[in-house]
């Protein structure tokens, strides 16, 4: 039974069966009234624009979401939505750029980009080394034939301008103990292809491995002109 204290007596009174019913009841209230308007509040559509999830109520669940690379709104103490887009957007990015097909990308660009590099190198320096020659008006008309080492004959090879009997010869000998696979296979064996203005000059004018160049120095009629009369002095 509950107590109460009168004003001029000490001794506790009883309340009144009644008075405990209302009580109780006014308690309840209270405890349904703030339940619903916790949950009112994360319905809103002002907590719903500016949150992830549920209210952070612990300090561990904010320092998890701190950790994590979120904000906190602090009026609603949630994980603030716009932070949420983001690091999710970001997680997504990392996770696309990391895939097997993703990392063989990069690496197949990279490649190219130093393929690139490399021609665009040994073009110069094949341009530089034609023009130091110096190109007049009465260079010859070039009527450049691509010769392709594993099939011409000697006669062919010894045609091309910056090849000559020699190189021909050697060439020869070379391919009747294996065909040459491509240019670094042809300036290993072929000794006086080695030198690397030897083997520029050579696919400038019409030498080449089953139909492809040297890189950086593809047939070009008047860079062969200018070799040609090179040579002729």
């Amino acid at each position: 039974m509950l107590f109460t204290h009168s004003k001029n007596n000490t001794m506790p009174m009883p309340l009144h069966p009644r008075s405990i019913a209302i009580l109780i009841t006014v308690l309840t209230t209270i405890l349904m009234v703030k339940s619903c308007n916790k949950g009112s509040e994360e319905s809103s559509s002002a907590y719903q624009a500016a949150c992830q999830g549920s209210p952070l109520h612990s300090i561990e669940s904010r320092n998890k979401a701190l950790e994590d690379g979120y904000l906190i709104n602090h009026r609603f103490n949630c994980i603030d939505k716009e932070s949420f887009v983001a690091v999710a957007k970001y997680l997504a990015k990392e996770k696309a750029a990391n895939t097997p097909e993703a990392v063989a990308q990069r690496a197949q660009e990279k490649a190219e980009r130093d393929a690139a590099w490399d021609r665009k190198l040994t073009e110069e320096r094949a341009q530089r080394a034609v023009e130091s020659q110096g190109v007049d008006s009465s260079s010859p008309n070039i009527v450049l034939h691509y010769i392709n080492v594993n099939t011409a004959t000697e006669s062919e090879l010894a045609n091309v301008i910056g090849v000559g009997s020699d190189t021909a010869a050697q060439i020869i000998e070379e391919r009747n103990k294996q065909r040459f696979n491509d240019w670094a296979d042809l300036v290993h064996r072929v000794v006086s292809l080695s030198s690397a203005q030897t083997a520029v000059y050579a696919s400038i004018c019409g030498l080449n491995v089953d139909g492809k160049s040297l890189d950086g120095a593809p047939p070009d009629a008047e860079m062969a002109a200018a070799i040609y009369q090179k040579q002729r002095k």
